[in-house]
């Protein structure tokens, strides 16, 4: 009857182990699939003019030259590097 419980009692910790296992490579898949982050990520801030202090800029501009167009095109202001 010894024999059976160490049986069990290995079967139980096997199974934890592939279940941790398992756990670990769906976390890990899901951080390749979702990075944290980009490439593209946003480094530039648009300012534009007129706008109030509390108005909120647009800091979608991957890159200055990106950032510099639209407030040309949006009648003027500036651009500033996002931290």
């Amino acid at each position: 009857m010894r024999a059976i419980i160490n049986l069990e009692g290995r079967f139980d910790m096997s199974t934890s182990k592939l279940a941790l296992i398992v756990a670990m490579m769906l976390l890990s898949m899901g951080l390749v699939v979702y990075p944290q982050g980009s490439a593209n990520a946003a480094k530039y801030c648009a300012q534009l003019r007129g706008a109030t202090e509390t108005g909120h800029p647009d800091c979608s501009f991957s890159t200055l030259h990106a950032c510099r167009a639209h407030v040309k095109h949006k009648g003027g202001g500036h651009c500033y590097k996002l931290h």
